[in-house]
């Protein structure tokens, strides 16, 4: 472990936050880029009523990629913040204990996944339109539900260990194999939906197979121990991951809610639109991601080793870098909607003219998310979790309930588009309280 503490610890802290950076960035723009090259597969190949299966079928994404970081974010936090603090012994079993149980769970839901695929359609919000379309997705997904989960935990393991390349190429690989796979089962073959979904599966289990050789590498400082369940260990784990377990479970819900709102406001049309809203949306806030992944081992180790000046630098950077990249998003948005819409429909007249409209308030978000998942992962990384809760559940799920209520009854169906860019606003607002709060108290105990 000492080399890999000493880089982190000692090493020029811009080369290390941009080596993280890139390969972290890289890594979840490929999870991203394989739902969607499924989107735009299914959009031209199959149509809208495509579009609208698979956008129902998305939270099933959230929710494996949710546990996936539960385990992965939550147990890396805990190993690299006892290295700081050189408690070696302690590191090997948090990572081997978490490793065990995301295995567990994923074997589980793979299990009950594939007996229950018309429940989980109906759950997910199917109707009797969209449900063969649905079932036949998901066939492709729940038998390998274990290796989008494992996916996640092994990845952040193995940046924690000093090889974010390693992640970035798994994911990479993965992501190229879907490509190239959705276009043999989808037009070559005619598999549909079921060849999108395998197309992915396929891609993710040699993700986690390319993860697998850091553990017989030389690199390899990871070890692993005798299996001993401590529940102290287990609830250190899960209360480190909790944020980003709920910020990805939350995406899922904001997307079930939204497609029942534009189900009833204006029909299957308004659930197309939103499947490519939604997943220019998951490529945005795949590199935001990225970037809170990027500073966790950093913050992790030097916060246990006590390097404040370290810790407080690489938050700057990652907020900055924040902001640019949503800004950039914004603009592309403003400037070349229909751009955006063509990518990914062939189709032309009012699905085209929805999203083009929803575009330009949705993208407004941009502006402030990545701020919040920044400053998420900021408190995340140092074990407050508490402030990372807030944060997770203020833009994923209480803002976002509170807006889709309200706005629309204001807005119409703008209000729904606007009610990202009001649980970003809020959300950064309290948090910024909560800093100022947090500085008062502070200098009045000094």
């Amino acid at each position: 472990m000492s080399d890999r503490k000493e880089i982190l610890l000692n090493g020029k802290i811009e080369k290390i936050y941009y080596k993280y950076l890139f390969n972290s960035v890289l890594g979840m723009l490929s999870v991203s880029f394989c739902i969607l090259v499924d989107t735009m597969f299914i959009g031209r190949g199959i149509g809208s009523e495509g579009l609208a299966a698979l956008n129902i079928c998305i939270p099933i994404f959230n929710i494996f990629n949710g546990l996936g970081l539960l385990f992965g974010m939550g147990g890396a936090t805990a190993l690299s913040i006892s290295i700081g603090k050189g408690e070696i012994d302690e590191s090997q079993r948090v990572f081997t204990q978490t490793l065990v149980i995301s295995l567990f769970t994923g074997i589980i839901i793979s299990i009950v996944g594939v007996f229950n695929k018309e429940q989980i359609g109906y759950l997910l919000g199917a109707d009797e339109k969209t449900i063969i379309l649905v079932k036949e997705y998901l066939s492709g997904v729940l038998f390998l539900s274990f290796s989008y989960i494992l996916s996640h935990t092994i990845s952040s393991f193995v940046r924690n260990d000093h090889n974010p390349k390693l992640a970035m190429i798994a994911t990479s690989t993965g992501g190229i194999l879907n490509i190239i796979l959705d276009y043999l089962f989808i037009f070559t073959f005619g598999m549909g939906m079921k060849g999108a979904a395998l197309a992915t599966s396929i891609a993710s289990l040699v993700n986690v197979s390319i993860l697998c050789t850091h553990f017989v590498s030389k690199k390899c400082n990871l070890k692993f121990t005798k299996f001993n369940f401590s529940l102290k260990r287990v609830t250190r784990v899960l209360a480190n991951g909790a944020p980003s377990f709920i910020i990805e479970l939350s995406s899922g819900i904001v997307i079930f809610i939204f497609n029942l709102s534009l189900l009833k406001m204006i029909g299957e049309v308004g659930v197309s639109a939103y499947s490519i809203i939604a997943n220019v949306a998951l490529v945005v806030a795949a590199i935001f991601t990225g970037i809170a992944q990027a500073i966790q081992p950093i913050i992790s180790i030097n916060f246990g080793a006590d390097k404040y000046d370290r810790v407080e630098k690489v938050k700057k950077m990652a907020l900055i870098t924040a902001f640019i990249v949503g800004s950039i998003f914004y603009i592309t948005g403003i400037v070349f909607p229909q751009t955006i819409v063509r990518i990914f429909t062939k189709e032309s007249g009012e699905i085209v003219f929805i999203t083009i409209n929803a575009i330009r308030y949705y993208f407004i978000a941009f502006l402030i998310m990545g701020l919040n998942i920044v400053m998420g992962a900021y408190y995340q990384s140092k074990e407050y979790t508490v402030a990372s809760n807030i944060i997770s559940l203020s833009r994923g799920i209480i803002f976002l309930i509170i807006g889709v209520l309200i706005l629309p009854r204001i807005f119409g169906v703008n209000g729904i588009w606007l009610t990202a860019v009001f649980a970003e606003m809020m959300t950064f607002i309290l948090t910024y309280a909560y800093i100022k709060i947090k500085k008062i108290k502070t200098l009045k105990y000094e």
